[in-house]
């Protein structure tokens, strides 16, 4: 190419490209004096000024005239490569945002179940946003290369492993927060009938200047038939090859657990796993390639034993103790059961690490009642977290089929279904809900909050003398007073007068 092309030739080209402007163009070419030097000097010069990147002069020097752009993203230069794909830093030429580009291996792309799966990735991607998730901003197959592509937000700063080789191990603080962050990050995609299936220290990125963490690689999440707005490969289809080496693991502990594929807690043991590599600097499981070791079921019923043996050794104090102990139990039933229930023991040990209320064996707390929230507005959410603080372990989500899931797997105590941001489905799931506790016998106190609007649906609604429809504008102390009536939970000295958030007016609802 060099050889073929003057300096002026080189200028004409590059910006046809679109890889600069004429005015950086115009700028070298004054300062070589000649419009005729050799292109190998105009192209030195482009990437000395940081016009051009070493990869693009690569590519240039070879006569290629393809492959400087996917998906409207410029590619600049590698930053990472793995057996699947190769990484890219890139930035938009319309705005100047600096993002990753993630590129299916060549060899791959004519690999059908290769593609799928890279795709997926991408589409899984796209679906969720979330600040403690890396945000695919695009994904697709660029028609002249051929190539398949996944473009991402560009994280300026490191994983967690890397920072771990160069720290060793974390303050506890510092821990905490990253762990919060990642469960806030879990939660959120759980939610949504997602969990993450890939938990390890390479996959939690932290922001250099701000240090936020961040979630990467949902590839292989495994996605709830119920997940609303996803119409993704189904994961039987998924390159088996490709999803056990990257997912043995999690195989390994389902397998010995008697787990279900997709199942939460395994996020929470594996992210329990990362929290003592922080905080000790050791992993706690034994550290090995082995496929068949790793999914012997001993490895993971020695890990309980190998914290209760280490940690106190490691400097860990009670409180992270036992948090840890919820965390990585072998038993899933022992361990915290999703995400929320997750961030709340965060916070308990925070407070006991500060010298707050703090739990003994000699006296042990009444285990507080699960009340599933199915609130379909984020802004309305945080509200009900309040319910934490009278008695309740609050779980939020906007999918009422989620409740439906979660009391088939393991019954709850308390249901508030808020119809007026849900809509019809509300009605459907909160019958079935309490169907279910009829058939169990179990003792479930369910509301339905309906708008004055929707006073037709009552009609529909399951009646069984624990269940019951209050309509909004409704506040927090006759919300609690009335789940207290049906289900005898007691009431706190400090009843609620706040009002329960609703999507018609959240200052216009009416006092106690």
């Amino acid at each position: 190419m060099t050889a073929t092309f003057d300096a002026s030739g080189i200028g004409q080209l590059v910006i046809r490209l679109g890889l600069v402007t004429e005015e950086q163009v115009q700028e070298c070419l004054e300062e070589l004096g000649n419009k005729k030097a050799p292109g190998e000097d105009m192209i030195r010069l482009l990437e000395r000024k940081r016009y051009l990147s070493p990869f693009q002069s690569h590519k240039l020097r070879k006569g290629d005239t393809e492959g400087y752009f996917l998906g409207g993203y410029r590619i600049l230069y590698k930053i990472a490569s793995g057996s699947f794909g190769r990484v890219y830093r890139g930035d938009d030429p319309r705005t100047g945002q600096v993002v990753a580009i993630k590129v299916l291996r060549n060899k791959w792309t004519m690999d059908k179940q290769k593609i799928d799966l890279f795709l997926r990735e991408g589409k899984l991607g796209m679906s969720i946003r979330h600040p403690n998730i890396v945000s695919v901003l695009a994904v697709g197959q660029d028609a002249p290369t051929g190539q398949y592509y996944i473009v991402m937000e560009f994280i300026e700063g490191g994983n967690l492993r890397d920072i771990l080789q160069i720290r060793k191990k974390l303050e506890v603080d510092e821990a905490l927060r990253i762990i919060e962050e990642c469960a806030q990050g879990l939660e959120y995609a759980w939610q949504r009938g997602l969990t993450h299936r890939d938990i390890k220290p390479t996959n939690i990125l932290i922001e250099a200047k701000t240090g936020q963490t961040k979630l990467v690689d949902f590839g292989l999440a495994q996605i709830s038939s119920h997940a609303p707005t996803l119409h993704l490969q189904r994961q039987e289809d998924l390159d088996e090859d490709i999803a056990v080496d990257r997912t043995v693991d999690y195989a390994g502990l389902e397998k010995a657990t008697h787990q279900q594929p997709g199942d939460v807690r395994s996020d929470i043991f594996f992210l329990g796993c990362v929290l003592y590599e922080c905080l000790t600097g050791q992993p706690l499981m034994p550290v090995t390639r082995d496929r068949q070791a790793r999914m012997q079921a001993r490895r993971y019923q020695e890990v309980e034993e190998t914290l209760r043996r280490q940690g106190p050794a490691q400097g860990l104090t009670p409180p992270l103790m036992r948090l840890l102990q919820r965390m990585v139990a072998f038993d899933p039933a022992q361990r915290l059961q999703n995400p929320t229930e997750l961030l709340d023991a965060i916070q308990q040990c925070r407070q006991e690490l500060r010298g707050g209320t703090v739990a003994t064996s000699a006296a042990p707390s009444q285990e507080p009642k699960t009340l599933v929230v199915i609130e379909a507005r984020e802004s309305l959410k945080e509200p009900f977290r309040k319910l934490n603080q009278k008695g309740y372990r609050v779980v939020l989500s906007s999918d009422p089929q989620l409740a439906v899931r979660q009391f088939r797997k393991q019954p709850f105590d308390a249901l508030v279904m808020d119809g007026g941001t849900v809509g019809r489905e509300a009605v459907e799931a909160f019958n079935e809900v309490a169907r279910l506790a009829q058939q169990k016998e179990h003792a479930l106190a369910a509301v339905l909050l309906l708008s004055p609007q929707q006073a037709e649906w009552e009609a529909d609604v399951m009646r069984n003398g624990r269940t019951d429809v209050l309509y909004l504008p409704v506040n927090f102390k006759q919300l609690l007073r009335r789940l207290q009536e049906m289900s005898e939970a007691p009431l706190t000295a400090e009843e609620d007068n706040e009002d329960v958030p609703s999507a018609a007016g959240d200052a216009s609802m009416s006092p106690s």
